[in-house]
Order: C-alpha cells, then sequence, then structure tokens
C-alpha cells in the first residue's frame, strides 16, 4: 500500500501533466489543421489547359468577355519566322488529304462522302442561336484558332457570332436539295456546294455574321466593322477569307465574306501578304467551267436524286379577267308575198342578247336592230368594285381566247 504522501506526489504529477500536456496538444492539432489546408489550396489552383474545354461554353457575351482574352499582339505571327517556311509556291500541287489542314476541297476536288473528322469539339466562342447541333462542332486545332480570333475580336471591340461550322455530306445533300428548288440549280451553284464537294465537310470552315446584320450571311457584312476587322485579322489567327470578292473566277464561287477557313497561321499570313486564294496557292486551275458543267442532266452523277430537286417551269402567261361575251339566237320571221299570200318563211336574224346582269343596271334585255348581226367581241371594261381592277386569272400558253362567237342556226318551219 502506498502512503498518503507518495499519493499525493503522484496526483500533484498528473495535474502538472495535464495542465503542460493540453496546450501542446491543442497546438500540434491547429498546426496539422493548417498545413492541411495550405496543402489542398495548392492543389486547386489553375491550370493552364482548364479554360479550352471547348464544350463547356455557356453561350453568353458577358461571360465570354469576362475571359482573358488577351491582346492581339500576342498571337501575331512572326513574319521572319513564317516566311522561312514558306517561301514559294512555284512546284506545289494540291493537298488532297482530307485529314491535312491545308487541304483543297473546291467543285472538282472532292472529300469522300463517308468523311468524318475524328477531333470534333464545340469552340468556347458566341453563336448566332442556342441549341447544339453538328454546326456547332469544328476540328480541335480550328476550334482554338477560332477561340483566339474571337477574344482578339473582343479585344478590338469587335462582337462576332459563329454561324454554321461543320456540315456532314447528308446535311449539305439538304442544303444543296432545297436551294435548287427555291433558287434554281444556277444560282444555287454560284452560292452552294455539290455535297461532297464542300468545305465545311472538312471541320476546318465557318460562316461568321454579326448582330448588327442580324447575321444574316450576305455580302452587306462586308461593310460592317466586324466584316472589316475580320478581313484584316484573321490570318493573324490562321483564318483566310476562302472566296474572296476579286477571285471568285479562280474559287469558283461567289463573294462570301463570312466564310473563312482555317489553314495555319504560317500559310494564312503567306496568302494574306501574297494576295493569294488557295487556288492559286496550288496551282490549281478548273478544267471547265463549272457554271455550265453542273445541269439538269448530270445531278445524278453527283449523286443527286432527281426525285430531290424540282426542275423550274416557265411562268404562265397571265391576261386580265374578260366579262363574259354573249351569242346571238336566230329566231325565224315571216316575210309575206306582195298578193298578200304567205308562199314560204325565209328565216330573218334577230339577236337577243342577255347580258350579264350589274348592281347598278336593273334592265334584263338590250335590243338589237331585226336583221343585223353583231359579232360578240371581248371588251375590257372597268368594274365596279376597285378590288377587282387589278385582278389577274392564270390560263396555260397553249389556249388562246377567241373572239368569234359560236351561232347555232334554228331550221326553218312552214307556216
Amino acid at each position: 500500500m502506498l502512503s498518503r504522501k507518495k499519493k499525493r506526489m503522484i496526483k500533484r504529477r498528473l495535474k502538472i501533466a495535464a495542465i503542460v500536456g493540453v496546450p501542446v496538444a491543442i497546438i500540434c492539432a491547429i498546426s496539422y489543421i493548417s498545413i492541411s489546408s495550405l496543402s489542398h489550396a495548392s492543389e486547386s489552383t489553375f491550370k493552364p489547359g482548364q479554360y479550352n474545354d471547348n464544350s463547356s461554353y455557356p453561350g453568353k457575351k458577358d461571360e465570354y468577355n469576362n475571359t482573358n482574352s488577351g491582346k492581339t499582339e500576342d498571337v501575331v505571327v512572326d513574319e521572319n519566322e513564317t516566311e522561312e517556311v514558306i517561301t514559294n509556291h512555284d512546284n506545289l500541287v494540291p493537298d488532297t488529304d482530307p485529314y491535312s489542314i491545308t487541304v483543297l476541297v473546291n467543285k472538282e476536288l472532292p472529300l469522300p462522302s463517308d468523311y468524318i473528322p475524328e477531333d470534333l469539339v464545340i469552340p468556347n466562342v458566341e453563336f448566332s442561336f442556342d441549341y447544339t447541333s453538328e454546326k456547332n462542332y469544328m476540328r480541335q486545332e480550328a476550334a482554338d484558332a477560332l477561340e483566339e480570333l474571337f477574344q482578339g475580336a473582343v479585344a478590338d471591340g469587335i462582337e462576332l457570332n459563329a454561324v454554321s461550322a461543320y456540315r456532314s455530306y447528308d446535311r449539305q445533300y439538304e442544303i444543296f436539295t432545297n436551294n435548287v428548288k427555291k433558287q434554281g440549280l444556277v444560282h444555287t451553284s454560284q452560292y452552294s456546294a455539290v455535297p461532297g464537294y464542300s468545305e465545311h465537310q472538312t471541320g476546318l470552315s465557318i460562316d461568321v455574321s454579326a448582330d448588327v446584320v442580324a447575321n444574316r450571311l450576305d455580302s452587306s457584312f462586308a461593310d460592317t466593322a466586324e466584316g472589316k476587322w475580320l478581313r484584316e485579322n484573321a490570318y493573324i489567327y490562321g483564318y483566310i477569307i476562302r472566296y474572296p470578292e476579286e477571285k471568285t473566277t479562280l474559287t469558283g464561287f461567289s463573294y462570301e465574306p463570312w466564310h473563312i477557313r482555317y489553314v495555319g497561321k504560317p500559310l494564312a499570313l503567306y496568302l494574306y501578304n501574297n494576295n493569294l486564294c488557295l487556288e492559286e496557292y496550288f496551282n490549281f486551275e478548273y478544267s471547265k467551267d463549272y457554271t455550265d458543267v453542273i445541269s439538269y442532266d448530270n445531278l445524278e452523277d453527283y449523286g443527286i436524286d432527281l426525285a430531290d430537286v424540282t426542275v423550274p417551269t416557265r411562268r404562265p402567261t397571265r391576261i386580265p379577267t374578260k366579262i363574259p361575251t354573249v351569242s346571238p339566237t336566230i329566231t325565224p320571221t315571216k316575210v309575206p308575198e306582195e298578193g298578200g299570200e304567205d308562199e314560204e318563211e325565209k328565216p330573218s336574224i334577230t339577236p337577243t342578247v342577255t347580258p350579264t346582269p350589274k348592281p347598278s343596271n336593273g334592265e334584263d334585255t338590250v335590243n338589237v336592230p331585226t336583221g343585223t348581226v353583231t359579232p360578240a367581241i371581248p371588251v375590257e371594261e372597268t368594274p365596279d368594285d376597285p378590288e377587282l381592277e387589278d385582278s389577274e386569272t392564270e390560263i396555260p400558253d397553249d389556249i388562246t381566247p377567241s373572239a368569234t362567237p359560236f351561232v347555232t342556226p334554228i331550221p326553218s318551219t312552214n307556216g
């Protein structure tokens, strides 16, 4: 048994240990928590690749404008470095590899109908619509460059909208056939590519517009501040105006200031500095005049089902509506001989005319002098109703209205 003195000594030591140990434990716990918090904070810092998540764009301009867009000069191509890579194009032949960013696609050089890019993503830019479809997508490299282009535009006070990017073969088929139905083949061939011959199928091209023209794709975009900025700055980001105004005979398409194509920064700069289109760079010339080659007779050669297009027909001739004409009726009249005896009845022509009733005239008959025939000739009259003054009736081309009345004689009878 321990003495009371020893027990008191042990209790005193335990109290001292508790008084000293508890604060030490608390300090250790606080230190551990602080170190742990700092560790988590370090792991959650911004990583360079996070912003370029192409498919996460919310589609609002205010959120887009708050991103770190950078300045135009940050992405300017070094001309000296580029010129060392591309110095001439004398011996080049067209690039027909569908996977190449410089592939040449036009009215004579198609893509495989089953070609679908493997790296399609949605670029993190403002679109003119708020739904998702295949026209949102572009190839990864082109999408990244488009983001830089839109950021550079915002930095210069320009707001662009993406309208239409990738198009599959089936979608281009639908667009082309619908355009032929509505606009005819000649007009469609100037602005719309035959399926398989569209640059949009590469995933490297996109149509761009602006709110100031209601995001329409027409030549008026070229005269806007947005259109001018795009024409003067697209090359900085690896894009070109694919169908320039002065190159229509070389490209085979009418001027499209809204259509840009990604070819990479070195080639874009070379084409811009030398005022070349892609056909000129590859020394390409059309073997035929495609304004005359594509016709309804050979659409099947391009994979078009003739049942999906409508051949325009000549519009019918329009003539003013005529008031209906009337035909005279022949009635017999007895002609007495000089002796007072009726030997023979000779027909006398007395037309009876029944006119078209008019609200403003209550007469039912018109008397024509006996013994004369007045041919019924169509005469234009001014209608009483002003809403009918401009009315027109469509008739087929092979029908010609006749002005000669048809008279059915009534046989004579003996009295």
